[in-house]
């Protein structure tokens, strides 16, 4: 059984449709991520069905896509929002997966960005976040402005995924991260069609020479489920074709 839930109800309807085809039984819940009490209701109501055994939280937007505070709201309060409704129902031996970024790895984690990491779970946690952002009045410091956003609400994905080993493992439970790099998603494929030298350029970046298919973060994301990956727990798995290491490491 499968729960889809999103603020997209086309788009998990038409999920929805999918699994009914291949005879999967599936239920969707339209959920504001950002919104802690749709959170809760989510979690309460996947639980009113049964064991949950696997949480894949995949929300999650692009700085291209919309504004900062919107960035933080859905990247890092809404990641709150899920680890802290689901822990409680999540049955023993469960796993959740919080998805982050290669965008994560692309800035050092600051002592100001910690402070802030840490402010959680404090009532001014996302306007501490935002403030980190910075300021602007112009289109191009906007820009900026959301990147610098995206990179810490993702690099907070991995933080505060880490943070909670202790306490989901007490439950038998774990919990990890997936940051993947340049899948070919319908964002991605946005890119190469509206701005193609942009994706070209991005391309030349990792090592694999392509683009991810998003059957191989099935693939991965079903083996960090199962048995087999058992003992692998609190830690970011980096899927992104070598981009990371390619950049930041020299290469022989």
């Amino acid at each position: 059984m499968i729960m889809l839930a999103g603020c997209n109800l086309a788009k998990i309807e038409a999920a929805k449709a999918e699994l009914d085809e291949l005879g999967v039984e599936s239920y969707l819940c339209k959920t504001d991520i950002a919104d802690r009490a749709q959170v809760q209701a989510l979690a309460d109501f996947a639980a009113s069905l049964g064991d949950v055994t696997q949480v894949i939280h995949t929300s999650g937007v692009s700085p291209s896509d919309t504004a900062t505070g919107n960035i933080i709201r859905i990247n890092a309060v809404g990641t709150v929002n899920m680890v802290e409704a689901f822990y409680p129902v999540l049955a023993e031996g469960g796993v959740m997966i919080n998805f982050s970024s290669v965008a994560a790895y692309t800035m050092p984690q600051t002592d100001e960005w910690t402070q802030a990491f840490e402010a959680w779970n404090e009532p001014d946690f996302f306007g501490r976040m935002l403030a980190l952002a910075g300021e602007t009045e112009d289109e191009e410091g906007e820009f900026f402005r959301a990147g610098l956003a995206y990179a810490m609400s993702k690099k907070f994905v991995i933080y505060f995924t880490q943070k909670n080993v202790a306490r989901f493992a007490e439950k038998h439970c774990r919990i990890l991260s997936i940051s993947p790099g340049c899948y070919l998603t319908p964002m991605l494929q946005k890119l190469i069609d509206n701005q193609p030298e942009t994706a070209e350029n991005q391309l030349e970046l990792i090592p694999a020479g392509r683009w991810g298919h998003p059957y191989e973060m099935g693939a991965l994301t079903a083996f960090l489920c199962s048995s087999g990956a058992g003992y692998i727990n609190g830690v970011d798995i980096l899927a992104d074709g070598g981009q990371n290491a390619g950049i930041f490491v020299p290469q022989i």
